[in-house]
């Protein structure tokens, strides 16, 4: 069993991330925009999935998972 605790998005030479912790809050990271810091943006528990896709104007391009 897997659970998914990272979601890296692109566009042309920059990538930022969500990092989702062990209760499902989604963590925004853009170290461009945000200097460095991390960002709640929202629980992802009963969470529309088309809203995690993207970000902005980012596209996904990578999922990440751990094992239980």
């Amino acid at each position: 069993m897997y659970r998914l605790c990272g979601i890296i998005y692109y566009k042309p030479s920059h990538f930022v991330c969500r990092i989702i912790d062990k209760s499902g809050g989604a963590w925004y990271h853009n170290g461009t925009a945000n200097g460095g810091k991390v960002v709640y943006y929202d629980n992802i528990v009963n969470y529309n999935h088309k809203k995690l896709q993207s970000a902005g104007d980012y596209v996904m391009a990578m999922l990440l998972y751990t094992k239980l």
